[in-house]
């Protein structure tokens, strides 16, 4: 007798289950996309245990007719495809008729819809994907989904769920990125009672951010558009002073599809620069339009990987936008908004909301939706003793590279005043008080000079009087030894000399003597702690090491015209604001700013002469 039988339709459907439905969230999701493709302009749900015991959706789209109501629950059935020829051209976000059926499997579903052109409505139930009532009901606009008991029947599933509090943050997190890819569609979420989110569905994008992240976040971005023959972009990005720990503020839709690739969000960090500080990502809400027949979204069940043609193309149309729109932006932060939150007044009174919404709201999603801070760490000079460098030798070695004054167009005209604390420079401008981190300023100095001189195609080598050895572990030479080609095109060229040794006997030119040795371990370091092999990065990062411990430190005096002439430097520099490790470089208070402080700008009580100035 045979062993292969084909299996029932309740298990395969469960299979296909553990794929599609991984946690209550992914219920959410394929519901929402159901109903965004049915035309629905307000969706609301409804969760009770973080959708584990009920997750209900209502919305107001075009509904399911009685005769498609119980073949919508047989495996891939579907509205939205009708031939092969479909497949590569998708323009909804659901089509592969898998998702009801899965959901209907492993749980208890009512369906209750109506079109515009029926007179009464249908009400579906199923259990474990078998419908048991099929029937006729009062007329209801568009469809509600209700799905209860969730995993009832593989309780295996249910050993995966962390806690409420965690699913729960997937059901928001879900909800925001399509409140996000449709700002036209207004959305509400619902938990235990509570509202726990709502968005207006006005169409305006910058609106529906701020109802997300909040108003005071939602005003330093910056808008985005550019389009070349096969893309479109769009979207807000943050200013480099708005940061979180990671990339989960960075939101990508293609065609109005969450998508999650690795390569776009680097193209969008490198659109930044040296503007973000290392380990700190950007908010960015970016709608990318493309022709259908240009991308593949049939890889995953999930629908959020996809396969994009052209894909270098659409890089460096996203870095270059985002390096455009921030170059027009004056990217000096005020310096009391630059503030940890909790240090501020504001900062205050949003923890005494969030203190609030903390009733009714698991502690973990309280945070999901609150503003995010720039949380700026104190940045940690290496300790190296060196050759001493005076501030004559460093700004004479600068002056002869410099050619005509490029000034930048955004940067202030800083008049000098006075050195703090030996550590930063106060200056003024009309309206304005500056405070200058003189470490960062001048390491943005040095780091476009390295930054310009490493970076030249130039591999000429001048000679070691005396050579320098390099010892290394016996692992990691046997590294170096498979990628010497990278570090010569980088100029440098190592000779075996020994067990475990390299033999310098030649420099480039760029790299300075006393460096030689500390520059090529930090090269090697870098060499075999990139997993991504390239010249240019390993270029850059050495231009940041040299920049930063040649660089005036904290705490040393610096003379009237010295600090005159940094401050010109820094004004010629490409970046000015930020070191290139992302810390600002310098920071403002405007005329208002000073006058709060010295209360001379009264809060409000009624009375006529309270916003008088005193």
């Amino acid at each position: 007798m045979g062993k292969i039988v084909e299996l029932p339709e309740s298990l395969a459907n469960q299979i296909a289950a553990g794929e599609v439905v991984e946690r209550p969230a992914s219920v959410v999701k394929e519901l929402l996309e159901n109903s965004i493709d049915a035309g629905a302009t307000k969706i609301t749900v409804r969760v009770e245990e973080a959708g584990l015991n009920l997750i209900e959706l209502a919305d107001n789209g075009a509904g399911i007719e009685a005769e498609d109501l119980p073949i919508a629950l047989l495996r891939h059935a579907t509205s939205k495809l009708k031939s092969a020829r479909d497949l590569f051209q998708i323009r909804t976000l659901g089509f592969r008729g898998e998702a009801l059926p899965s959901i209907a499997s492993i749980s208890e579903l009512t369906i209750e819809t109506s079109t515009e052109e029926e007179t009464a409505g249908t009400r579906l139930i199923a259990k474990a994907g078998k419908v048991e009532l099929i029937e006729a009901m009062a007329k209801v606009v568009g469809t509600k989904i209700t799905v209860k008991n969730l995993f009832y029947n593989t309780p295996a599933r249910l050993k995966f769920i962390r806690s409420l509090q965690a699913e729960l943050a997937h059901i928001t997190d879900i909800i925001n990125r399509e409140s996000l890819a449709h700002p036209e569609i207004s959305f509400t979420l619902i938990s235990e009672k509570n509202t726990v989110l709502q968005t207006t569905g006005s169409g305006d994008l910058r609106q529906t951010i701020a109802q997300i992240y909040g108003l005071s976040n939602a005003r330093k971005l910056v808008s985005l558009s550019t389009e070349d023959l096969d893309f479109k972009v769009s979207g807000f990005i943050s200013l480099p002073e708005l940061t979180r720990a990671s990339r989960n503020y960075i939101s990508v839709f293609l065609n109005g599809r969450y998508i999650k690739n690795f390569q776009l969000n680097r193209a969008i960090i490198e659109g930044y620069g040296s503007k973000l500080m290392v380990g700190r990502f950007p908010l960015v809400v970016l709608h990318i339009e493309m022709a259908p027949q240009l991308v593949d979204v049939n890889v995953h069940p999930t629908k959020q990987e996809v396969r994009l043609s052209k894909e270098p193309e659409l890089m460096k149309l996203i870095s270059t936008a985002i390096r455009e729109a921030l170059g027009e932006e004056t990217l000096i932060p005020l310096a009391l908004e630059n503030l940890p939150q909790s240090q501020t007044r504001e900062g205050v009174e949003a923890n005494f909301e969030e203190n609030n919404l903390k009733n009714y709201l698991p502690p973990k999603m309280a945070l999901t939706n609150q503003p995010i801070t720039y949380e700026a760490p104190e940045e940690k000079i290496p300790t190296v003793q060196e050759p001493e460098i005076t501030l004559e030798t460093v700004f004479e070695s600068q002056t002869e590279t410099v050619n005509a004054p490029k000034v930048n167009q955004t940067f202030p005209e800083l008049q000098y005043l006075a050195q703090l604390h030996s550590s930063y420079l106060l200056c003024q401008a009309p309206n304005e008080f500056y405070i200058v981190d003189q470490h960062a300023a001048q390491e943005r100095v040095k780091y476009e000079y390295w930054r310009d001189k490493i970076g030249e195609v130039n591999y000429e080598q001048q000679s070691l009087l005396f050579p320098v050895l390099i010892d290394l572990p016996k692992d990691e030479f046997q590294r170096v030894l498979e990628k010497k080609s990278q570090l010569e095109e980088a100029g440098l060229y190592l000779e075996e000399y020994g067990e475990g040794q390299f033999i310098l006997r030649e420099h480039p030119i760029w790299m300075r003597e006393a460096e030689i040795e500390k520059a090529t371990y930090e090269l090697i370091d870098l060499l075999l702690a990139d997993k991504e092999t390239s010249v240019k990065k390993y270029r850059e990062d050495l231009a940041i090491m040299i920049a930063c411990r040649s660089s005036i430190k904290a705490h040393d005096p610096i003379d009237p015209d010295g600090a005159r002439e940094l401050l010109r430097q820094l004004s010629e520099c490409e970046n000015p604001y930020n070191c290139p490790h992302g810390r600002p470089s310098l920071v403002k208070f405007d005329a208002q700013d000073l006058q709060k402080m010295f209360r001379r700008i009264m809060q409000s009580h009624g009375s006529a002469r309270s916003n008088m100035e005193l």
